[in-house]
């Protein structure tokens, strides 16, 4: 895999929220030993040349080893798919695929504590149906490209907003296009993994992303993307590892909460906000 020099959308507030991230996790798995929370520090900051995903995957993957836990958050995880399930039996959508796509773009409210959020259950459920702000894109635009794509790749992100994201998937595949769907293969914080999206997968296929990073920083799994007619990557990890790596990919659709408060001034969005964009504008990237 190619170097690349490090990236953040801001050095001090990305390693203060990864910090704040890890040290949530200790906090609420009742560690009250000063030693794991000076460990993680030591860590994150000797991770922190190698850039913003290096930090937050690697750092996570330091906690499950000292833990011994690979899957810290599962218990968390069938709670907000339970959540999640019971929620979508109390809405009708109907036929217009662009009805699944702002309810996958809003349900991106679920995740770990980060620095400037924190989830709540109650927002979750409340703001479900909020319309999201659209960039490079707009309604009519995105359903004549969804309706004409033969194969797509939908990157998936939290447990919870994954029973979502399985309806806009359906959808898809019921309008006639090949759907690939790309999960990690092993435990990342809240996300699904390949072991349990492959449980759903009756009308499309699920690929296995070769560990826990985003499917944007395997250049072999890009190299597979460029060949989608769409790819829609949901979340903000999919979104700022796209944002680091800077792949030569010009037909991804992103959907996204801007839970960051620097991703939503850099958007030009309020806080939380979700988010439809074909594509990123070259000065998010450069």
């Amino acid at each position: 895999m190619l170097m690349r020099k490090p990236w953040y959308v801001s050095i001090s507030d990305c390693l203060l929220c990864a910090l704040e991230s890890r040290f949530g996790e200790l906090r609420r798995l009742g560690i009250n030993d000063v030693r794991p929370f000076s460990n993680l520090g030591r860590v994150v900051l000797d991770l922190s040349p190698l850039g913003r995903a290096t930090v937050f995957i690697e750092s996570f993957n330091h906690l499950t080893r000292y833990l011994g836990m690979a899957d810290p958050h599962g218990n968390e995880k069938s709670m907000l798919e339970k959540v999640a399930g019971e929620l979508i039996s109390r809405l009708s959508l109907g036929n217009d695929v662009i009805n699944y796509v702002r309810l996958a773009a809003s349900a991106n409210s679920v995740d770990i504590p980060m620095r400037g959020y924190d989830f709540s259950i109650d927002d979750f459920v409340r703001n479900i149906l909020e319309e999201p702000t659209w960039l490079g894109t707009n309604p009519e635009d995105l359903r004549s490209r969804l309706s004409h794509a033969g194969s797509i790749a939908y990157l998936v992100d939290n447990a919870g907003e994954f029973q979502f994201d399985l309806l806009l998937i359906r959808r898809l595949s019921s309008m006639g296009a090949k759907v690939v769907v790309y999960a990690r293969s092993r435990p990342y914080e809240v996300d699904v993994t390949y072991d349990y999206v492959i449980n759903f997968a009756r009308d499309f296929e699920v690929r296995a992303l070769p560990g826990n990073y985003s499917a944007f920083w395997y250049d072999d799994v890009v190299m597979e993307l460029v060949n989608y007619d769409l790819v829609i990557s949901k979340g903000l990890d999919n979104l700022e590892s796209f944002m680091e790596r800077k792949p030569k990919l010009s037909n991804v659709i992103f959907l996204f909460r801007a839970k960051c408060p620097l991703i939503a001034e850099l958007f030009g969005v309020d806080k939380n906000k979700p988010v439809v964009s074909m594509g990123l504008n070259n000065s998010y990237i450069d």
